[in-house]
């Protein structure tokens, strides 16, 4: 199960990276507010999965 969260958080935080990166590329500043949003959902995301795996 660790080596399934573990996957999980990787794929989470490769999707975090390429959000972060179209933030930067959006040239609408909604577009740009959007991206950031979704960034931070997969940073809370991981940060529960991490808080849980400690358990």
């Amino acid at each position: 199960m660790f080596e399934e969260l573990q996957k999980l958080v990787d794929d989470l935080l490769d999707l975090e990276a390429f959000w972060d990166t179209e933030a930067l590329v959006r040239p609408d500043e909604a577009g740009q507010q959007f991206a950031k949003g979704v960034t931070y959902g997969f940073k809370l995301v991981v940060a529960i999965i991490e808080t849980k795996k400690q358990k």
